[in-house]
């Protein structure tokens, strides 16, 4: 059996006296201060609660009074916790901490509604100067360090926001107007919108008019010949140049646009260019038989979506999907001088892609040259624009209609829609492969808008008819059936009397007071 030493202890008891020469009444500051971080930090929260306090000198007096100290006692302490912190290089991290806890209680408080509602925005918006502060620091020192590639890539990100900024409102604007030979004319990056478009020119009229970019009107005498009579001279160059144009129309053919350029065949001309089809009005496909009531009211149809579409210029409504984009739009703008509105212009304005400087968008202003329409039994419409200063050519654009008969389908009555194009000698030119596309294009969509309305025109009245129809025979069904009745009734009613005459002596007698079948002197 062994024994194991047991272990021996010491301690040493010390008491601590308090100096009284650290008392505030004998001039001292107040005795040492506390060694844990976290009471010191209670101190902190102490004195911050003490300040925001509504009464400050009242919560001092209160705070000491329940600790047994003098509010002067509890000052210094709190003085002399700030200072040695302070000396320490602890105070600021330390007071950041002890303001984001008071922020953190009064915002998680019942009765905080108000500090939380304060302190969110206070946060966004440190978050967000700091945001901004950051990227100016490090800007400034990427700046400083390479400049030249800083400066390049703020103009990449101003360009960047100026285009965000402008391509939803004018396209990005390239050229406002011709500059040569630095630009041909307005031209914008995008596809401009058509109120844009709409506004520039009414800004050109208001800055002091329009003015035509046609070249001085020119004569030219027609070629003569031995079989022909003298002609009179063509003008060539002035607004309504076009209406001496004589078109041959028998080359158009249904659902097809026919496009046809000359740069020599016109005297005086430098570019004609002019897009045909052709739009039958047989479209009677119940039972395939010839009526000529619906071909008249086919005719009619026609003819009143022809009349609506050149009034309202619906000229760009169905432009293909592969000719590339194209925007028509016309409008009316008023003097200053009239008041009333009465003396109105009429001013319209093309967009097309291809057409402006770098193969971008170009923005052709035209104002309208002449409308001529003739009524009766034919149908004839024409309208002209020409163009303005600041586009991209010079010359004339004339959309017209004629009623005319088919060659190729045997006779077939149907109207002839064509697009030109011309311009005069000494005028800017577009490459004819785009004059060709612009002209095929609005001749299309004008055909196919005919169609259409006059499709939608041809069933609207269809199915008025029909339900009138059907409505009438419902209404002579019902009164036939109502006749029958009737009929049936009179004669069951006129059977019933002869049986009852003929097996009743006494009937056809009656008393006043309504007793049948009884004898005058029997009362």
């Amino acid at each position: 059996q062994c024994t194991l030493p047991l272990p021996t202890a010491s301690a040493i008891e010390a008491t601590f006296t308090p100096n009284p020469a650290d008392s505030v009444e004998n001039g001292g500051t107040g005795g040492p201060l506390p060694v844990s971080m976290q009471q010191r930090r209670q101190l902190l929260e102490l004195e911050a609660a003490i300040v925001n306090s509504q009464d400050p000198s009242g919560t001092l007096s209160h705070v000491a009074g329940q600790n047994g100290m003098s509010p002067e006692e509890l000052a210094g302490m709190l003085d002399r916790n700030r200072n040695d912190l302070q000396d320490s290089g602890q105070l600021e991290g330390m007071v950041g901490e002890v303001n984001a806890s008071l922020q953190a209680q009064q915002g998680g408080g019942g009765g905080g509604g108000g500090a939380m509602s304060g302190s969110i925005p206070r946060r966004v918006l440190s978050l967000v100067v700091s945001i901004f502060a950051a990227l100016a620091k490090t800007a400034s020192v990427q700046i400083s360090r390479n400049p030249k590639q800083s400066t390049v890539l703020a103009m990449i990100l101003v360009f960047t926001f100026l285009s965000v900024h402008n391509a939803p409102k004018n396209g990005i604007v390239i050229s406002s107007g011709s500059f040569p030979p630095f630009s041909g004319g307005h031209t914008t990056v995008l596809e401009p919108p058509i109120d844009y478009l709409e506004r520039a020119c009414v800004n050109s009229w208001e800055k002091g008019g329009w003015e035509s970019s046609l070249p001085e009107p020119m004569e030219i005498q027609s070629k003569k010949s031995s079989k022909s009579k003298k002609k009179s001279p063509q003008v060539v160059g002035g607004v309504g140049m076009t209406g001496s144009l004589e078109l041959d129309a028998s080359d158009a053919e249904e659902g097809e646009v026919t496009v046809e350029t000359s740069r020599s065949k016109e005297e005086g001309f430098a570019l004609v260019t002019t897009a045909q089809t052709f739009i039958t009005m047989d479209n009677n496909d119940e039972g395939g038989q010839e009526d000529e009531e619906y071909e008249e009211e086919a005719r009619d149809c026609m003819y009143e979506s022809i009349t609506a579409i050149f009034q309202e210029r619906k000229f760009s409504e169905f432009i293909p999907g592969n000719s590339g984009s194209l925007k028509f739009r016309s409008f009316l703008v008023a003097s200053e001088e009239d008041e009333e509105g009465e003396d109105c212009t009429e001013g319209a304005v093309m967009a097309v892609k291809l057409l402006g400087d770098f193969g971008r968008y170009g923005v052709q202003p035209l104002c309208i040259s002449y409308e001529d329409e003739e009524g009766g039994e034919s149908i004839s419409h024409c309208v002209a624009f020409h163009t303005l200063t600041g586009g991209h050519f010079d010359g004339e654009l004339r959309f017209s209609v004629e009623e005319k008969k088919s060659s190729a389908k045997g006779g077939d009555l149907g109207v002839v829609v064509s697009v030109t194009l011309a311009i005069p000698k000494g005028g800017r030119a577009p490459p004819s492969r785009l004059a060709e596309l612009m002209v095929s294009s609005l001749a299309q969509s004008i055909a196919t808008s005919s169609q259409m309305r006059m499709k939608q025109t041809l069933s609207r009245r269809s199915q008025s008819k029909g339900f009138r129809a059907r409505a009438s025979g419902r209404a002579s069904k019902k009164r036939h059936m109502r006749y029958v009745q009737e009929k049936l009734q009179e004669e069951m009613a006129a059977e019933r009397k002869r049986k009852w005459k003929r097996n009743n002596p006494d009937a056809g007698h009656y008393r006043p007071s309504g007793h049948r079948l009884k004898h005058p002197h029997n009362c």
